[in-house]
């Protein structure tokens, strides 16, 4: 099975940097630009939420104290706004608790100002990879959709018995249609699902949602 995804189409990737101190963020800026990263950076959280987009590539590097609100509000109030790019906390009064609570909700990663330029960029390039991932996987989650969409009733129905395992004449006998006429539904699911056999197609309703793994593998939990 192969996903139609065309990176040409995936947003370019931005390092949005968020500080109330202008020298902290002209520091990242230009770590970001010597290694040739594209890069925003904001001097309030607010100003960064009323621009945000959901749809947007990279990852955020955010002070953890800020008059306005906490690196922590900003992710929480990101993922309110469906943005779901990876975060890193940078702080300069770090403690186990912090950090502890900060990964808890979801943070990428947290480093304590003072960090070797190498740790930081590192670890941007690591939320970028993350990020470009997820976006990867999610567009390919929307193909597999638009695939499904395509499906007729009926052969919904046989897909599910096909990936349970049924073969055709128990999906012929279950749904009262011949073996030809199921081996037909096969041969159409197959074809506009882009995928060769059962395991695939396990595989693929497995990529879009949870839920259809336990419809097709019979599962009531």
């Amino acid at each position: 099975m192969e996903s139609r995804v065309d990176p040409q189409n995936m947003p370019q990737s931005i390092v949005y940097v968020i500080d109330d101190h202008p020298q902290e963020l002209l520091l990242i800026r230009r770590l970001c630009e010597s290694v040739n990263l594209e890069v925003q950076t904001f001097d309030s959280p607010d100003d960064f939420l009323k621009q945000v987009d959901p749809k947007s590539a990279g990852c955020v590097v955010v002070d953890l104290l800020m008059p306005q609100m906490s690196g922590l509000d900003v992710q929480t109030r990101m993922l309110a706004l469906g943005v779901t790019m990876p975060i890193i906390v940078v702080t300069g009064h770090a403690d186990t608790g912090t950090c502890r609570t900060a990964f808890k909700k979801g943070v990428f990663d947290f480093l304590e100002k003072g960090f070797e330029p190498h740790d930081l960029l590192t670890s941007i390039q690591r939320a970028l990879e993350a990020n470009e991932q997820h976006r990867e996987k999610e567009s390919q989650r929307g193909v597999a959709m638009a695939q499904l969409d395509a499906l007729t009733q009926r052969e919904v129905e046989v897909m599910r018995q096909l990936a349970q395992g049924n073969s055709l004449k128990e999906i012929a006998g279950a749904s009262g249609i011949s073996v030809q006429t199921a081996s037909k539904h096969r041969c159409n699911i197959f074809r506009k699902l882009d995928v060769n056999n059962e395991v695939d197609l396990l595989k693929l309703l497995i990529s879009i949602d949870p839920e259809y793994a336990s419809l097709a593998t019979g599962s009531t939990a």
